[in-house]
């Protein structure tokens, strides 16, 4: 039953039919601005975590002292 189901999956890949679509250049600007922007949030998010982790690994940023009111 496993064999007969990956063996229509392939044939469905297999079988190609024609799309009649056009994707204009201000899609494909869309769907590029799109990639990077995800690219950069998760560097972004990534950085901001590993800052967290080494601060916190560290010890740093924990100031025990309590602030002056003058």
């Amino acid at each position: 039953m496993q064999n007969l189901s990956r063996l229509s999956f392939v044939i469905l890949l297999m079988s190609s039919t024609e799309a009649y679509a056009y994707v204009d250049p201000g899609s494909g600007s869309v769907i590029v601005t799109t990639v990077l922007g995800l690219i950069a949030a998760i560097g972004y998010t990534c950085r901001k975590y590993f800052y967290k982790l080494k601060r916190m690994i560290s010890g740093g940023g924990t100031n025990d002292e309590p602030k002056n009111d003058t």
